[in-house]
């Protein structure tokens, strides 16, 4: 078996190794880890066409388009930092140069200016990724390269799978959503079965890591179907990318020690002053309402947070928008059980399934926009009816602390509608941009999560309650 050669084992040794004893040491060295986890593998993987990334490593050394409107941060979601885009490396294979997304592509993210391991990216784009990559590819394709046959093949597979995220039949429609309709498609190509016409997009937010090794115990993904104890969900991308499933079984204990590393990620601390007796108030009225549903939050003795199983809620009860889990049809999990990997991916059976899973709230206050499809801007928003909440909204510099509505607990937006922001949100919408969130799209209905006890919640019930939430 080809031995890993990458950067991101290493890390994960020093993960695993007896230095890491407290929370605290394992979640500093979970974070470090997973900056420069990626699963390429034998040149398969979410890559792009051989030795184009040698334009990016160029751009990095010329300072171009790695400014905050840079095509890569502006256009595309990705993460920059530090000058340049995390979770995207120049790694070598056979004497090419191969451009790898890795995990902290879109599990990373700015959350009030902060940038944090672990949270989804709030904008990326894999559709317009998808879009401009295979573009760019065709190109680079057209260009003769004598003596160098495996160009071609990983080149091919490039172009497959830039084609799929750009398939405007099932990719995202906004940014900050990814369509789980790319993995589903790798079901019906790797069973030479024909894709149905009604194939769905699935679109989500990306989750955040933390509390996701008990997470796991109730099921991957936000429907919680999938069986995540085992680990083939978890490189399901990666399949799509042009893994296969061969080199799945053969890099087996890596998924393993990655997905144990991240069950030590910790969340982060709201960054900003609390409210000491607006959040008592807040716990006390959470006790009363919220923890049937999200639960009760225990610290240990070194005040770190107690990880526990999320609770699976059935759609009649949750009551948001169910493209996500019409999605998974009868088709699917029979594609599920004959593909080459089903001793791997498993799912949860479908009695009494039909329904979301109600995340824990640890480091709720980062994780803006609300619910399973991002509908909702902000908690207060979540608290209050359906017909009070925003129908639509800039996403633009989503993590920047200008757009932090500290008040509300989640994303500034304009709600004045004779203000021009307003306006020009709205006119946005109407035209499909994709950095504007609009309710009345595919999958984007912000209905839902209302409870009879809204009625009861006052202003400064509300307030209290988010000032409580900002404590976890």
């Amino acid at each position: 078996m080809e031995k890993f050669k990458l950067l991101p084992l290493l890390f994960i040794c020093i993960y695993s190794s007896t230095f890491a004893n407290t929370r605290l040491d394992r979640h500093l060295s979970a974070t470090e880890a997973l900056k420069d986890l990626n699963f390429m593998y034998k040149g398969r993987g979410m890559v792009i066409s051989p030795d184009l990334v040698k334009l990016y490593d160029t751009m990095k050394k010329l300072g171009l388009g790695l400014g905050e409107t840079g095509i890569l941060n502006k256009r595309w979601g990705l993460n920059l930092k530090d000058g340049e885009i995390k979770g995207f490396f120049s790694l070598p294979y056979k004497n090419m140069q191969m451009g790898v997304l890795g995990c902290v592509a879109c599990h990373s993210g700015k959350a009030a200016g902060k940038y944090i391991i672990g949270l989804g990216n709030k904008n990326i784009d894999v559709g317009q990724i998808g879009a401009d990559a295979y573009l760019a590819q065709l190109f680079w394709g057209a260009f003769p390269r004598p003596n160098k046959p495996e160009f071609k093949e990983i080149h091919q597979r490039a172009m497959q799978f830039t084609g799929v995220l750009k398939n405007k039949n099932i990719n995202n429609l906004t940014q900050g959503l990814v369509p789980t309709s790319q993995v589903k498609t790798w079901f019906y190509e790797v069973t030479n079965t024909p894709m149905p016409k009604d194939f769905g997009r699935g679109q989500v937010k990306v989750p955040q890591l933390w509390g996701y090794g008990e997470k796991r115990k109730s099921g991957s993904f936000w429907d919680g179907f999938a069986d995540g104890v085992l680990p083939g969900w978890a490189v399901a991308v990666e399949l799509r990318g042009g893994q296969s499933a061969q080199n799945v079984r053969e890099y087996e204990n890596k998924i393993h020690h990655a997905e144990d590393m991240l069950g030590d990620i910790l969340p982060p601390d709201y960054p900003f002053e609390i409210n000491s007796q607006m959040a008592k108030k807040g716990k006390e009225l959470f006790n009363q309402t919220c923890f049937k549903c999200h639960g009760t939050y225990e610290r240990d003795e070194n005040n770190h947070p107690i990880f526990k199983s999320p609770k699976f809620i059935p759609h009649h009860v949750v009551k948001t928008d169910p493209e996500r889990i019409d999605f998974v049809t009868d088709d699917f999990l029979a594609l599920i059980d004959i593909n080459p990997l089903n001793d791997l991916m498993k799912y949860k059976k479908r009695e009494n399934r039909r329904g979301y899973v109600a995340p824990r709230l640890w480091g709720i206050w980062s994780r803006f926009p609300y619910l399973h499809n991002a509908s909702v801007p902000t908690i207060y928003d979540l608290l209050s009816p359906a017909s009070e909440r925003p129908q639509f909204f800039d996403l633009r510099e989503s993590g920047e602390k200008e757009r932090f509505d500290f008040e509300r607990l989640g994303l500034k937006v304009a709600r004045d509608k004779n203000s021009r922001q307003y306006k020009s949100n709205a006119r946005n919408a109407q035209k499909g941009k994709r950095h504007t969130y609009y309710t009345e799209r595919v999958g984007h209905k912000n209905i839902g999560h209302e409870f009879k006890f809204y009625k009861d919640l006052t202003h400064t019930d509300k307030l209290n309650l988010i000032e409580y939430l900002k404590t976890l």
